[in-house]
Formats: C-alpha cells, sequence, structure tokens
C-alpha cells in the first residue's frame, strides 16, 4: 500500500521546518534538514535518484521511531515539488525509498554531551605556572627546526600532504566518495593510486555518512580487485553515531577514534553531516576548526573533507567563506565527459603544489581513476631542471653528493623532495656547460628516463 494510502484524506504538503521544530534526536533532525536540501538543490537529471537516496536514509531513522513517518514525506515532497518533480513522481518514490529504508534502520541512542574546555584551566599557584606553560604552551626551537631536513610529505601527491587539511568538493553524482574510497584503499595497503606509489601503507579512518555498505562500499572494493585480508589498515565508519564536529564533543569523540585506531588520516564523507551550525555562517566552520582541525593538525592527522558545491556550481563550495579558509589545499572534481574522463583543479592552496590540474580517466578492468601521463611526465621533468638550474646557479661543482647538495639548495630557499634531488644529481654531469639546462639533446638524458616520475617506472595494478 502506498504511504499516502495510509491517511484518509490526503493532507496538504506542510512547510520546511522551522528553527526550535525539531524531532527529538538531534542527529536525525539534522539528517532531515540535509536530505530536504540536498533534494531541493539536486541537479536536473539527477533528482528522483536523489530523492530515493533521501527517502531510504530518512526512512532507516523512522523505523527506529527518531523522525516521524508524515514529517519526512512532507518536507521531502515539498522539496521536490520545489525542485521541479512531479507529485506523482515523488510520492511513489517516497513510498519506495521510506519502505526500503525502514528494512535497514539506524541504531540511534541519545548520549549526554559533555562539556569540554577548549583549554586546561590556568593553575593558581604562582610556581606551577611555568611548567603549566612549557606543557601546554611550548614555543618552537628554531635550531632544531632549521635542523630538519624533512621536506613536505605527501601521502598520495598531489591530493593528500601529510598533516594537512584537505577539501575535496564537486556537484553531486560526479563521484568523489569513489574517489576518497579508492584514495582510502591504495594508502592503506601501500598500493599504487593516480599514478603514485605510497612510501609506505598507513592506517586510515574513513567516516562515512553517505553510501551503502553493501550496495557503494563493498562493490566497488570488489571493483577495485580488493579482498578482506587487503584492507586491515582501513577502519570504516558506516554511519557512526558521531557527535558534531563543530564541537568539543564531537571532536573528542573523532580525536579518540584516531587514537584508538592509530591513523595518520582521516576521509570525512560528507562534511556537512556533521555540523550542527548553519552551513552558509562562517562561525559554523570557524568552531569546526577551533574543535576538530586544528586538534587533527596538532596530531599531525591528515584529514581529507568531502563536500558539494553550492547551486552555483562556479561559486566553489557550499556553505559560508570561511569553509576553505582552514584548509591547507582546495580540490574541484568535476566532468569533462560523462563517465570517462574527469578534472581535478586545485582551487587554492597555502603550500606548493606542482599539479593544478589533474586530467583522470575512470577504468573499469580494475575500478580505477588513470592520471594523464603525459601531464605528470611533463611536470617530473619540470621538477628536476628546476633542481639543475639551481645547483647550476650555487655553483655546485660536478659530483656533488645528496647532502652537500641539499645544504647548497636551501641556502637559496630551494626544497626538493628526495628522489627528485636524486635524479636532478645523477642526470645534471650530462647537462653541465649547456646555454639551457631545460635543453635535453645528450642521448644519455633519454637512456636514463629524465621525464619519467619513479612512480610510473615501478608502475604496479592493485
Amino acid at each position: 500500500m502506498n504511504f499516502y494510502d495510509r491517511f484518509d484524506k490526503p493532507e496538504p504538503v506542510p512547510p520546511p521546518a522551522q528553527p526550535g521544530r525539531r524531532p527529538t534526536d538531534f542527529y536525525a533532525a539534522r539528517a532531515l534538514d540535509l536530505e530536504v536540501e540536498n533534494v531541493e538543490t539536486a541537479a536536473e537529471g539527477t533528482r528522483n535518484h536523489t530523492l530515493n537516496i533521501a527517502a531510504f536514509n530518512l526512512g532507516q531513522f523512522v523505523a527506529v521511531g527518531v523522525l516521524d513517518e508524515r514529517e519526512v514525506a512532507g518536507q521531502l515532497e515539498a522539496a521536490a515539488l520545489r525542485a521541479g518533480l512531479g507529485q506523482t513522481e515523488t510520492r511513489n518514490t517516497i513510498a519506495s525509498g521510506l519502505k526500503a529504508g525502514a528494512e535497514h534502520p539506524r541504531v540511534v541512542q541519545d548520549r549526554p554531551r559533555v562539556d569540554v574546555p577548549d583549554v586546561v584551566t590556568l593553575p593558581d599557584a604562582p610556581d606551577q605556572v611555568g611548567e603549566w606553560i612549557r606543557e601546554y604552551l611550548p614555543h618552537i626551537d628554531w635550531h632544531e627546526l632549521w635542523a630538519a631536513e624533512d621536506d613536505e610529505q605527501w601521502i598520495v601527491e598531489p591530493i593528500l600532504p601529510a598533516r594537512r587539511l584537505v577539501a575535496l568538493y564537486s556537484p553531486p553524482k560526479v563521484g568523489k566518495s569513489l574517489l576518497a574510497l579508492e584514495l582510502a584503499a591504495a594508502v592503506a595497503t601501500g598500493r599504487q593510486v593516480l599514478g603514485i606509489t605510497p612510501d609506505r601503507p598507513r592506517k586510515v579512518l574513513y567516516v562515512d555518512f553517505e553510501n551503502d555498505p553493501r550496495g557503494d562500499v563493498r562493490e566497488r572494493l570488489q571493483a577495485m580487485r580488493y579482498k578482506p585480508e587487503d584492507l586491515d589498515n582501513l577502519f570504516y565508519l558506516s554511519y557512526p553515531r558521531l557527535s558534531m564536529l563543530d564541537s568539543e564533543q564531537g571532536s573528542e569523540e573523532l580525536l579518540a577514534a584516531v587514537k584508538y585506531y592509530e591513523c595518520d588520516a582521516v576521509i570525512i564523507d560528507t562534511v556537512s553531516r556533521v555540523i550542527a551550525g548553519k552551513e552558509n555562517e562562517n562561525d559554523t566552520w570557524l568552531a569546526f576548526y577551533r574543535h576538530t582541525g586544528k586538534k587533527l593538525k596538532a596530531a599531525e592527522v591528515a584529514c581529507l573533507r568531502l563536500d558539494h558545491s553550492g547551486k552555483d556550481e562556479t561559486k566553489g563550495q557550499r556553505g559560508g567563506s570561511a569553509k576553505s579558509g582552514d584548509v591547507d589545499l582546495v580540490w574541484r572534481l568535476s566532468t569533462v565527459e560523462a563517465d570517462r574522463v574527469y578534472r581535478l583543479d586545485c582551487e587554492a592552496n597555502r603550500m606548493p603544489v606542482a599539479e593544478k590540474t589533474l586530467v583522470l580517466h575512470r577504468e573499469t578492468g580494475p575500478l580505477r581513476h588513470r592520471v594523464d601521463a603525459e601531464g605528470r611526465r611533463a611536470v617530473w621533468r619540470t621538477k628536476v631542471d628546476t633542481i639543475i638550474r639551481a645547483l647550476d646557479q650555487a655553483g655546485a661543482p660536478r659530483g656533488t653528493g645528496e647532502r652537500k647538495a641539499r645544504e647548497l639548495l636551501k641556502s637559496q630557499g630551494v626544497t626538493a623532495r628526495t628522489e627528485v634531488l636524486r635524479e636532478a644529481l645523477k642526470l645534471r654531469p650530462f647537462t653541465m656547460g649547456a646555454p639551457d639546462s631545460a635543453d635535453r639533446a645528450h642521448p644519455e638524458w633519454a637512456q636514463m628516463g629524465a621525464g619519467t616520475p619513479p612512480d610510473d617506472k615501478r608502475r604496479s595494478e592493485p
């Protein structure tokens, strides 16, 4: 029986919920608001599918009694009609989605909210203040910082740097969750992804509020040719009972999970699902950084958070401008050719990024994204050339070793990843004396593989 046939008389479509008019469970109420917004802003051609997913997700809450079925149906119908769907189609889709969602009830527990101060209270005893400052407000040791030879570290270059916050957004249904899952599984296993082989397997925490574990996650990982025994380092939280991450309680819960699973990276899919404040208000994102983002950076844990673009895709992520202010990189995923070719564009960065545009080809045997190889080779050639030029300008003699070369580069404010520096030192003797170090006419240059990144040389299929 259709949902709407249960009532003696069809009721008028209610308006969207007003502030203060909330179902009992806070998280479920937030989910309702977000699904209504997703339906209303869905792109043409995806609206009925978006409505079906929204009804399924909310039906899980209805099944355990934390959302009212009549209110859910009414708000979804109102949003669908505003988006341009017809009433008959809308009601049938909502009924189907709610019924399917009810077969997979979501367990939601009320939890007490604990107010945890942002900082530890300054001690009253004057003789304890110095010890407190040394523990909670330590200053940087400049000599130690200058002595460190660590370059910018990458988990997957140029998408995910170590210890940094990254945003990846796109219009709905472009495939950002698929790309994020591919990144997460490759990082966890140390397998190649986007033409890059991670330096080692790392533990990854994937916090997912979007994808069905059986129909989406398992199916995609199988298509990528992963098996359960491959994924011991991938800790996947599906629809977790996590407090909002723009609150102290939520940040404490997330950091506890990161510590417990000993993870180097966190992926949040999608970040708008785990905020309590209004998405368009900058205070919401300032609170997210203060409570969660800052703590992840302090713990040297990388974070990739997924998000949607706004109604106007050219204006960036949906929400307030502060949303982009706390991250080190902002990547936008867009479609070039449907189901085949995509683009990743770095729209903002506060750290050097060699490749700001990647062209991705989505392949199916196995499921993966392949980066346009010629573009990557060109970037590699540029990196090597830059280091050779810098060594030439510093007057480094022929046969300069790696340690001395790094000292000379630092004196010029130039840094280089180890593999780039080694390649430059290997090829430099064949280019010294050339009028332009970019002119690689020497046969040794081609023979030794300049222009081919090391990861392309040791390419392996997952």
